[in-house]
């Protein structure tokens, strides 16, 4: 038995808990950034849920009351969030818009269905949906992260 074995105490020395520290640093700094795109990337998939619902529930609509479909339905301003099967948490915003936690759903007279982002980095930001495409608009979200909102999002166009 050595000199300093019975009377040595285990425990950490102040260098290796410093140590410990800045790995734990250098790993959250590298997390931090893939976890919040991560979020996002969630909260867009809901609204390409949401606006592929919102749109199938159009088509309905236009086939029950005799029109040949969503787009005409919408640019005849012959449709109502209220008049559609779509089941969300949100408040209406009018007949044409329908604002939830993270996005705010409309149906354009311009024949397609949008999600503009109302909170986040990307605030601003519009993915719109024409019964084919998604497609991404950056241009109104606030900057400078706002214009990253269509890379992180996954593409600036979604072609099916």
């Amino acid at each position: 038995m050595g000199k300093f074995s019975a009377g040595r105490r285990a425990g950490f020395t102040l260098i290796e808990l410093l140590v410990i520290i800045i790995i734990l640093g250098i790993l959250a700094t590298i997390a931090l950034p893939q976890y919040r795109r991560a979020v996002e990337r969630t909260r867009v998939a809901e609204a390409l849920t949401m606006l592929r619902s919102i749109y199938d529930s159009c088509e309905r609509y236009a086939w029950e009351n005799n029109m040949d479909s969503c787009v005409t339905a919408l640019k005849q301003r012959r449709i109502a969030f209220q008049k559609l099967d779509v089941v969300a948490k949100g408040t209406y915003q009018g007949t044409l818009a329908l604002q939830t936690k993270n996005f705010l759903y409309g149906l354009s007279p311009l024949g397609f269905v949008g999600a503009e982002a109302t909170r986040g980095d990307y605030e601003g930001a519009v993915i719109s949906f024409n019964g084919q495409t998604f497609s991404c608009d950056a241009m109104g979200a606030k900057p400078p992260e706002g214009r990253k909102a269509c890379v992180v999002w996954g593409a600036s166009t979604w072609n099916e």
